[in-house]
């Protein structure tokens, strides 16, 4: 197949998979070769810096990033496809009940809405490889697997890394993606596209300003440390008084930097849950509520943490009333800790 059918046919199956963009490269691009060497400089750096926080199976994975021509040993080629899963889309769907009107509320951000992107990414991916045949072997990686995925989406022209660390397309409207790459064991034609940005990332900087804690500093890796997402996502031990204060009324991720970029959204596509459902309801009846969400990585225990956490922040009759409630009823030491730290 030569280039121009390969690339008619790769932007035809995207769509029919429902990508919202597709590129292909060749595991011995030269320039693949060479941005992987300078962005493992860069990784050992903010690694040994420490600003991964708790995340250390990044550690452990960096050995494992840094080489994929080592870890896909049998790849000559990958595909990178960039999907939405309806991030920004006020009409997504979501698992959780509207809460009351007068509701203490926390908020989840708006990318968990729809079917958790993991899933979407691998369902996406898996009939792409059952288009390219059986006879082809290949290894999908959607955010699961040891793989640089926004450096490959770059590569592939798919788009730019913002200041915000998230693959930024060309598209003016309110297009944010996820990113899923296939490797595969035979050598396809690449597909490399030059993306046309509307304005450079260094005239606009609207991620920075809008990122309250300061984790973002333009042209560095985010510091993970000062993160909302992070905190409330990855940070799994007890939230001190700062970090309480950093997460603002957030229960899972943030979506301050992703918002502006570009343009703000309309409307308002957090998720508001009411922390006292979430707190009384059982375990049980909600890890199977959450269990095709992206929510479901953090787990219920994490997002009762965060909510003690905003309670503490409330210092209102009904949230300290809830709070003692939490701490007669809670069989979780860690959510205990987190009601005693301060």
């Amino acid at each position: 197949m030569n280039v121009g059918n390969f690339n008619r046919w790769l932007q035809e199956a995207a769509g029919q998979v429902g990508a919202h963009s597709a590129a292909c490269i060749r595991m011995d691009n030269p320039v693949l070769k060479q941005r992987i060497a300078e962005n493992n400089a860069v990784v050992a750096d903010w690694l040994k810096a420490g600003r991964h926080g708790e995340m250390d199976y990044l550690e452990r994975m960096f050995a494992e990033k840094s080489d994929p021509w080592k870890t896909f040993p049998f790849a000559k080629s990958v595909i990178v496809l960039a999907f939405t899963n309806r991030w920004g889309d006020p009409a997504a769907t979501h698992p959780f009940s509207a809460p009351a009107g007068d509701a203490l509320l926390g908020y989840i951000s708006a990318y968990a809405r729809e079917t958790d992107y993991h899933r979407n990414g691998q369902a996406m991916l898996e009939e792409l490889k059952t288009m390219l045949g059986d006879e082809v072997h290949a290894e999908i990686a959607v955010d699961t697997k040891a793989v640089y995925e926004r450096l490959f989406a770059t590569v592939g022209g798919l788009g730019i890394v913002g200041g915000n660390d998230l693959l930024r397309v060309p598209d003016r409207t309110n297009v944010r993606v996820f990113i899923g790459c296939l490797f595969v064991d035979a050598e396809l034609p690449e597909v490399i596209h030059e993306p046309k940005m509307p304005f450079a990332c260094d005239d606009c900087l609207a991620c920075v300003k809008k990122c309250p804690t300061g984790a973002i500093n333009f042209g560095q890796p985010i510091n993970a440390r000062k993160c909302i997402s992070y905190l409330t996502i990855e940070k799994h031990s007890v939230l001190n008084r700062e970090e309480g204060a950093m997460i603002e009324d957030w229960l899972f991720g943030c979506d301050w930097c992703s918002v502006v970029c570009p343009p703000k959204d309309k409307v308002d596509t957090r998720i508001p849950v009411d922390l006292e459902w979430l707190l009384k309801t059982p375990a049980a009846q909600l890890r199977k509520l959450i269990k095709q969400n992206a929510v479901a990585y953090a787990g219920v225990t994490q997002l009762r943490k965060n909510a003690v956490v905003l309670l503490k922040k409330m210092e209102s009759p009904r949230a300290d009333g809830l709070l003692d409630w939490v701490r007669k009823n809670s069989g979780s030491d860690l959510i205990l800790r987190q009601i005693d730290l301060w």
